[in-house]
């Protein structure tokens, strides 16, 4: 079997992986136990039973084979002390072949490490903002008394500062599940949320919030912004340490939110495979497009049977491309290498199972590696990670955006924009300029552009568009995709702009959301867009030294016999389109081989 899946057990082993939730490691002399690193248990007289887990005894041989030492716990604490946190991070980071890492900091250590210190172990670092974190940071701070805040004070002091640092982070997160549970309401009263909050400026400080209706309004000016700001939300789903109630942290208690149209297109990710609850995480994920997986923490905390397992039941319903790899490391260098190694051979056993089930191809299990390990994390949290070692990087602390970008995984960008005429137009960017600097400043366009008719390269008449005078395409990062047709190619679309953040008079795209706006402020009418795209499918026929394009078929109107000679055509359309997350919801043949989408 390891010979026939070789190709697969390499790419699972040499994938640049993206670490897409991790916290904080600590400085060498940290009060932190090391045991942690092995298990969520807390306090002198649960640790001590932590030698006794199965996790502890097959991570301790792990750490023990790296550094070459006795598989004991004493001779790996000394090791450490020997060699000291620069070189046992560099032996874990290079064995972890990571290539980003985004760091929930809210999470608080002795001797902790600040963000700007990863870069020394992992150059890519993305922040996580953990939204209680920041919301108990505003209320202790001690230049305000408790009694100057009101629920409006606060709500725009925690929304200022969110977006804020909108354009400095890579997502949002919530505790919620610590705190008060899953079951939010995202329509709780600003009278209940204004009790709450006042009932939790009655306590001591520095406080933890837990009042249950101050946290779900929390939650939710936190997801208006996110969608906002097209950030992603992680959610703590399942198991952690003893400060949470397992009851409360099915995410099934999320129903009330996945419901509400107006976070419909806010990205939710589903931390820690909701173990043990991870059949209801992959259901959730098969039936609302918003909503993601990730299985850092089962993976590596749980047997080697029950990381199988629960990997297993994350894939039995979700999406592959809704699926990603994270470490969940924290404090020691040691965790980010576990996770990683653990994650390698467990999606290996999985993937491999699934092919000789039939489930998977060789070649499909070793694209499902791609996405989980790096594709997926990259397409949600919008970054941009070549595809290779470390050192190929793109670092995203403090908003700096600095490339070393090599070439390997995407070498073009298209900046799409419609013109006047309705044709599709673009500039074509190679990848690393256009992170580097088309990404934020666009490419200039000559007004005549827009005014370009169908039939020839030159502005219509009467349009008063000519060569003189440019506006600028400016990207619209949320529109990014990969092409499913050229996978070496993303395209975005592209707003014109006269001037930094001032549309220019015929954009069309500003023209369409000036058009929606007064249809829903003056009509309360949503707008919605369809497209109903004909084609005719036709072959070559040769006759003599004549060759002829003539119908594919001569089938009457919607007949099953024209569909299934095309069938085999029409599935490799609608996969490319629902690549590009394109609905599709007919196809017909409505005349001689003239086709409707």
């Amino acid at each position: 079997m390891e010979t026939k899946y070789a190709a697969l057990r390499r790419s699972t082993e040499e994938t640049a992986a993206v670490d897409s939730h991790a916290h904080n490691l600590v400085a060498d002399g940290s009060a932190f136990p090391f045991l942690r690193c092995f298990s969520e248990a807390d306090g002198a007289d649960a640790l001590a039973f932590v030698p006794h887990t199965l996790s502890f005894k097959r991570s301790l041989r792990d750490i023990a084979a790296l550094y070459n030492c006795e598989a004991s716990l004493e001779k790996v604490e000394s090791f450490r002390r020997a060699e000291g946190l620069s070189s046992i991070s560099s032996k874990c980071f290079q064995a972890a072949n990571l290539s980003a890492i985004l760091i929930d900091d809210g999470i608080e250590f002795d001797k902790m490490l600040d963000l700007e210190a990863h870069k020394e172990f992992a150059p890519t670092v993305g922040r996580i903002l953990r939204i209680e974190k920041l919301a108990e940071k505003i209320i202790n701070d001690e230049s305000f008394s408790a009694s100057s805040w009101t629920l409006d004070s606060f709500t725009e002091f925690f929304v200022t500062k969110l977006k804020s640092v909108a354009d400095k982070i890579v997502g949002l997160k919530s505790i919620a599940a610590y705190r008060s549970g899953l079951e939010i309401d995202p329509n709780v009263s600003k009278t209940d949320a204004e009790d709450g909050l006042r009932k939790e400026l009655s306590g001591q400080r520095p406080l933890r919030i837990t009042n249950k209706n101050f946290i779900d309004y929390l939650f939710t000016s936190s997801l208006e912004i996110a969608v906002l700001h097209h950030l992603p939300m992680q959610i703590h789903t399942g198991f952690g340490d003893k400060d949470l109630d397992l009851r409360k942290c099915n995410p099934l208690h999320l129903r009330a939110v996945l419901e509400d149209e107006r976070f419909s297109k806010c990205q939710i990710v589903l931390l820690h495979a909701s173990y043990p609850f991870s059949k209801e995480a992959s259901y959730l994920a098969s039936v609302y497009s918003q909503v993601y997986l990730d299985f850092g923490l089962a993976i590596p905390k749980l047997s080697v049977q029950g990381m199988i397992s629960s990997l297993k039941e994350l894939l039995e319903l979700a999406p592959m491309n809704k699926v990603m790899f994270s470490t969940d490391g924290y404090a020691f260098p040691e965790t980010y290498y576990l996770g990683a190694r653990r994650a390698r051979d467990v999606v290996y056993r999985v993937l491999s199972a699934a092919c000789e089930d039939g489930d998977l191809s060789i070649q499909e299990a070793i694209g499902a590696v791609e996405d989980i390990f790096r594709r997926n994390a990259m397409h949600l949290y919008k970054l941009n990670v070549a595809n290779g070692s470390v050192s190929q990087i793109t670092t995203i602390v403090d908003n700096s955006l600095s490339l070393s970008y090599v070439e390997k995984d995407v070498l073009f960008v298209r900046i799409v924009w419609n013109d006047a005429s309705g044709q599709h137009r673009c500039r074509v960017i190679p990848a690393g300029r256009f992170y580097d600097i088309a990404r934020k400043k666009g490419v200039g366009l000559t007004f005549a552009s827009m005014g370009m008719s169908s039939f020839t390269d030159g502005p219509a008449d009467g349009t008063n568009l000519t060569g003189v005078g440019e506006m600028r395409l400016v990207p619209d990062m949320s529109t990014l995709l990969r092409l499913p047709w050229s996978r070496d190619e993303e395209m975005v679309l592209a707003d014109m702009q006269i001037r930094p953040g001032v549309a220019w008079e015929y954009c069309p795209r500003n023209a369409l959301r000036k058009v929606t706006k007064v249809l829903l402020d003056e009509f309360n009418v949503t707008m919605m867009a369809g497209f109903e795209n004909e084609f005719y499918l036709r072959k070559k026929l040769v006759s003599g030294e004549k060759e002829l394009w003539v119908p594919y078929d001569n089938t009457p109107y919607c007949s099953t016999t024209a569909f299934d000679g095309a069938s085999s055509i029409l599935q490799e359309v609608y996969s490319s389109l629902k690549a590009a997350e394109i609905v599709v919801e007919q196809v017909r043949v409505i005349l001689t081989f003239l086709l409707e989408f």
